[in-house]
């Protein structure tokens, strides 16, 4: 087979999800370089996926539309990527004719297709005699460059398959479900699976109706999880749907999704942040999580086991209860390779706002930090220097790994003195020691570019009104909804008229809030609670504003990264106080003095001044 198409090349990786969109094939993140183009019947040249675990889902409706690139050729070989590419193989084989040719080139050769881009290349497949895996040969129309290497669609069984863990004779679900791992597997070279102790899917979100389709003919099939497994938020609240105004087709598709998925046996929790649930993993565990920022929280701050599994992958994973012996579940590979050394600005920056007391804005430290990391790590497991000075709480960390999880493509980061894998002075200088990669250091261009850039919505001509704060993604914690309701109760101003609050958070936080009295308090304020999905599934007025030019305020990393794209809104981004002070003015900062102390430019030389 041979194939020739035009180079739309990058150096960045994209998040299919949130990032390309699924109908046209256009890339929608306004952060990316090649925000704007078309990847349909291109040759894609990418160093790696990033992001959401949900980028599967977009692969597989991309090919379903006839929107889907003709090949994808990757720095690093990218297994969401591919299982979307797979299940469209493996499930709708009949309605997907053309598969693209997906391959990795080492960093060399993938330096090198730069040179190429917007040209045509050629890609020449050919299959190897008695082997199911192929060779395929990269060469540009001048000759100049030739590469050759492996199609990963095309691969040969890796697995050491012994009785135990043969499935090919059980139901046809699970038969299915094997040969979607085994597929994958093979991606990493795996030897072996290994036995999880439970599981969290994130494809129970409606992308298009090939994801529905999937699952329900698993389920029709008699599929069903064989370990503990919980559900990711879906795409609308399940009780409150028509409260809300949520369009009905849209209601009947996310609740069918919801329903295969509860019929293939696993448990109505419908959260994206599963480790605030009590069945949480312990540490060592190894487990199989969709949802990438509940991956790197359950990686790194629990310190579990998984890798950031792709979605669909994850029910077939639920169904055998086992995963390949890859990645992050080996010791060698969740050592780090790079450090992040945050301690001079953290010194010179944070604590000085601290001991001042101000604390006001510290809490948006850690998402912008979570989302500078994942972009500095560079496909690499960090060890990042100087958080030990602060005091760290789990909400900080859960709004770190979110962000972490929208641009870092590995699933794992470790924090000096703070998680459970770099907690002591023996276990952090053999980290250190062993980073090949070196050094980087954060600098305040670092951190006030990450800001701004999660601040998208902060431009000149931006009056500063705010017509909806949006909290919770991940999920609101239940020290979440005390801090809110601590913070609109500080004074007696009411709620913005005409500006809308809405939370999002799992049912059983809900619960414990009406316990506690938080959610009386913020009801009484005028905020409005959502359980059973998240803002990246919250798209549509009316929840969303119908105005196009509507401001959106967030202090969510992963919101605002994605915001954008996914809402087409002017997206603002502020701590947890910008949002409650947004709520009760119905305005957010503008320009420059939208920019926290720590982050703008002045601050040392005033800090200087001061000590002087």
């Amino acid at each position: 087979m041979e194939i020739k198409g035009e180079v739309l090349y990058s150096n960045v990786g994209i998040s299919f999800w949130g990032g390309v969109c699924p109908i046209t094939g256009t890339i929608i993140d306004h952060t990316h370089s090649l925000y704007g183009q078309c990847i349909t019947d291109k040759i894609l040249c990418i160093p790696s996926g990033r992001g959401s675990c949900t980028g599967s889902q977009v692969m597989l409706e991309l090919l379903l539309n006839g929107k889907g690139p003709k090949a994808i050729i990757l720095r690093d070989a990218d297994a969401i990527l591919c299982t979307g590419a797979i299940v469209a193989e493996e499930f709708f084989r009949d309605e997907c004719p053309s598969i693209p040719i997906i391959c990795a080139v080492k960093q060399e050769q993938f330096d090198k297709l730069k040179e190429y881009s917007s040209s045509m290349m050629c890609i020449h497949s050919n299959s190897l005699s008695g082997q199911q895996q192929s060779k395929v040969t990269i060469s540009s129309s001048d000759k100049e460059y030739s590469y050759s290497t492996r199609n990963l669609m095309e691969l040969s069984d890796t697995l050491q398959i012994d009785s135990e863990n043969n499935m090919d004779h059980q139901s046809e679900a699970t038969r299915m479900a094997f040969q979607t791992v085994k597929r994958v597997a093979a991606i990493s070279n795996a030897t072996k699976l290994l036995p999880i102790t439970c599981a969290h899917i994130d494809a129970v979100t409606f992308i298009g109706q090939g994801g529905l389709r999937f699952a329900q003919k698993l389920a029709e099939l008699g599929g069903k999880v064989s370990v503990p497994t919980t559900l990711n938020s879906q795409s609308v609240d399940r009780r409150r749907w028509k409260e809300l105004g949520v369009d009905s087709d849209l209601a009947k598709n996310a609740n069918a999704v919801g329903d295969a998925y509860l019929k293939l046996g696993c448990e109505m929790s419908f959260t994206c942040a599963p480790y605030l649930l009590p069945t949480k993993p312990s540490f060592n565990d190894h487990i199989m999580w969709g949802e990438s920022n509940a991956v790197v929280y359950a990686n790194s701050v629990l310190g579990a086991r998984t890798e950031k599994y792709a979605d669909y992958f994850d029910i077939c994973a639920a169904i055998i209860g086992k995963v390949p012996n890859i990645g992050v579940h080996l010791d060698a590979n969740r050592q780090p390779k790079v450090v992040i050394d945050a301690t001079s600005f953290i010194d010179q920056r944070i604590l000085p706002n601290i001991n001042s007391g101000d604390y006001s804005t510290i809490d948006s430290f850690f998402p912008v930090m979570g989302w500078l990391c994942g972009n500095l790590a560079n496909g690499h497991v960090p060890i990042i220097l100087g958080f030990d000075a602060l005091e760290v709480t789990t909400d900080n960390l859960k709004a770190f790994c979110a962000a972490y999880g929208t641009t870092g493509s590995t699933p794992l980061f470790h924090m000096a003195f703070i998680t459970p894998e770099a907690n002591s002075d023996s276990e952090v200088e053999l980290m250190l020691h062993n980073c090949e990669e070196g050094t980087v250091e954060v600098t305040i261009d670092d951190v006030r570019d990450a800001y701004t850039t999660l601040d998208s919505g902060n431009i000149d001509n931006n009056s500063g009104d705010i017509d909806l704060v949006a909290l919770g993604n991940p999920h609101l914690s239940i020290s979440e909804l005390k801090i809110l309701a601590d913070g609109v109760n500080v004074d007696e101003r009411p709620k913005k008229e005409g500006t809308k609050v809405i939370a999002t958070l799992s049912r059983e936080v809900l619960e414990k809030g009406k316990d506690h009295g938080y959610v009386k308090e913020l009801e009484n304020f005028g905020v409005e609670f959502i359980n059973d999905t998240c803002w990246c599934m919250l798209l549509d007025p009316p929840i969303i504003p119908k105005d196009p030019n509507a401001r959106i305020l967030t202090n969510s990393g992963k919101y605002a990264h994605y915001g954008p794209a996914l809402t087409n809104r002017n997206m603002r981004f502020g701590s947890i106080n910008d949002c409650i002070e947004g709520a009760k003015t119905g305005r957010m900062k503008v320009g420059k003095t939208a920019l926290p102390v720590w982050a703008r430019s002045f601050v040392t030389r005033s800090i200087r001044l001061l000590t002087k």
